[in-house]
């Protein structure tokens, strides 16, 4: 295993815990070159950066996701953003502001998997 790889793995386990944990395991077991690609590019790399703060990284990426309809990781990324501080109270600010952009439909379905995700991690 690279050395991105393997500082990848601690950043990406630091971040998401449990959660990520569960949420990876299937793509490395069935699919461990995306998992390998997954982790040593995004979290190897790209998270190991220190332009924009871990706390606007997490932003970025929930904003992005739920822009694009994409919300199979949200549970994640809503993860990683509690432990590098963003609140519950922000994020659902993050959902409201996107509101106007992406429409109510989508915010109605992130909002629900941040309900679930809270749930299951709390």
């Amino acid at each position: 295993m690279s050395e991105q790889v393997t500082q990848g793995l601690e950043r990406f386990a630091k971040l998401s815990g449990e959660y990520g944990a569960k949420a990876l395991a299937p793509i490395k077991d069935q699919f461990p070159e995306l998992a390998e690609f997954i982790i040593g590019t995004a979290y190897g790399d790209i998270f190991q950066r220190t332009t924009i703060t871990d706390q606007w990284k997490e932003v970025a990426i929930i904003s992005s996701l739920i822009s694009q309809g994409q919300y199979e990781q949200l549970g994640v990324h809503y993860t990683m953003a509690l432990s590098v501080g963003v609140t519950v109270d922000q994020l659902k600010g993050i959902l409201l502001h996107l509101a106007p952009c992406v429409g109510a439909p989508r915010i109605i379905s992130a909002f629900n998997i941040l309900l679930a995700t809270l749930d299951e991690i709390q």
